[in-house]
């Protein structure tokens, strides 16, 4: 198990930042993230570069803007809210992980493939993308957790996490070729039914578009099509369910919020609901941003990264790396650092984030490793606080989520730090 574990930011900023073309994801990264293949989140060099081109114009893109000002308010008022409604007037307990991993998935499915698969709906029909995802993660966690010899034997055998490894991969190709498949159909007739006709990646890749160039092979696509629906569905499910629980334990910042929201927002009325009116003014939500940024910094989404050295090599703190030796950067020790953050890093504290001038402090990702660091920085960080502010907002202004009390709320042993166990809530009407 050759990793060097590190939270102190000078080792971060000189791995991901002065060094980060020495610092690569490497083979030893592919080999335990095979399933995302050639996809932005395993290349390295030349690949990732071009890769990162891709993605970097098509999130900067004018339509890609112009159509989530439309998707997110639209799938929050026909989907998040109607089911909200369904759960508190039936007075139901529910589990608000799960509900936000199908909000989160529908909204990851319809930017990506341009198609709404209404998971988020009254009856919650299964929904075999994030339980593949799921498992995958969990799988590939093992992976670096047990030695190299065991997980092969596993997977030779095909038992254990590596049995659901390859049904998850079975899952996923075969739910990307779907989408493939109606996007090319669609195209083809010039018809428009369960796929939604504006502007998305996969409508991008297929017809040639300045945003992607030459259409690639449809395993590229299948690739970076997973990368980009993991990047938006478990990340924003997982911020956005630590939140509500963190605000379940601070009531006065949640009164907070709900002032800020109702001092800054102009609402339009759904009925006896009210929901924000455009996705610009999200930029006015300081503290529900400084809330967010409190929530990533004690749980980011992604745990830990590592990397490895092409070279020999000496970090700031005096530790030596070789060829063989991994990197871990370990984001979730990073948050609860009192070096880095203070006596009171324990605290979930939005105020930290708000400088003496009323705006958003801005911390070296360095530190605040939620987004990751260096040329390999999130490119869709912007996009991840629109859609969770917006989710916020839209369920803080109109109802309470209450914590069932005497659950058992712990990560799960996973590359995404989701709860292990759900998060079970009731919803009750606020006003």
């Amino acid at each position: 198990m050759d990793f060097l574990v590190t939270s102190d930011p000078e080792n971060v900023r000189y791995v991901m930042n002065t060094n980060s073309s020495t610092y690569i994801k490497g083979s030893e990264w592919r080999k335990g993230f095979d399933i995302f293949g050639d996809s932005l989140y395993n290349s390295d060099f030349e690949a990732w570069k071009h890769n990162r081109k891709i993605f970097h114009a098509f999130l900067n893109h004018h339509e890609f803007h112009q159509s989530i000002a439309k998707i997110i308010p639209n799938q929050i008022e026909k989907g998040l809210i109607p089911f909200l409604k369904h759960v508190a007037e039936a007075e139901q307990v529910v589990d608000l992980q799960d509900l936000f991993v199908r909000h989160s998935f529908d909204l990851a499915s319809i930017v990506v493939c341009g198609y709404n698969p209404k998971s988020l709906s009254i009856g919650l029909p299964s929904v075999p993308f994030p339980k593949a995802m799921d498992d995958a993660w969990k799988a590939t966690f093992f992976r670096f957790v047990l030695p190299e010899s065991m997980w092969k034997l596993q997977r030779w055998l095909q038992i254990g996490t590596e049995k659901k490894l390859r049904d998850a991969w079975k899952a996923l190709d075969d739910i990307l070729a779907d989408y493939i498949s109606m996007q090319r159909q669609q195209l083809k007739s010039g018809e428009h039914h369960d796929v939604d006709e504006g502007f998305n990646f996969l409508k991008c890749y297929l017809t040639g578009h300045q945003v992607t160039g030459p259409t690639p092979t449809d395993k590229l696509m299948r690739d970076n099509a997973i990368h980009m629906m993991l990047a938006i569905e478990d990340t924003s499910s997982t911020v956005l369910t630590w939140f509500f629980w963190n605000l379940s334990k601070n009531p006065h910042i949640l009164n907070k919020i709900r002032e800020e929201l109702t001092r800054n927002l102009l609402l339009k009325e759904k009925g006896e609901l009210r929901l924000p009116l455009n996705l610009k003014e999200m930029s006015k939500l300081v503290y529900l941003h400084a809330a967010l940024c409190e929530t990533l910094r004690l749980f980011p989404p992604v745990p830990f990264e590592f990397r490895t050295s092409t070279k020999r090599d000496t970090l700031p703190s005096g530790h030596r790396v070789n060829e063989k030796l991994k990197v871990m950067i370990f984001s979730y020790a990073m948050g609860r650092m009192r070096s880095t953050w203070g006596d009171d890093c324990h605290e979930f504290k939005p105020e930290r984030w708000i400088t003496a001038e009323g705006r958003i402090k801005r911390e070296p990702p360095s530190k605040f490793f939620a987004f990751i660091s260096g040329p390999r920085i999130c490119l869709g960080k912007d996009f991840a606080f629109t859609l969770t502010k917006a989710t916020a907002a839209s369920i803080i202004l109109n109802y309470n989520v209450e914590v069932v009390p005497g659950q058992n709320v712990t990560p799960k042993q996973s590359l995404i730090l989701q709860m292990k166990y759900g998060l079970m809530v009731r919803i009750k009407r606020w006003n």
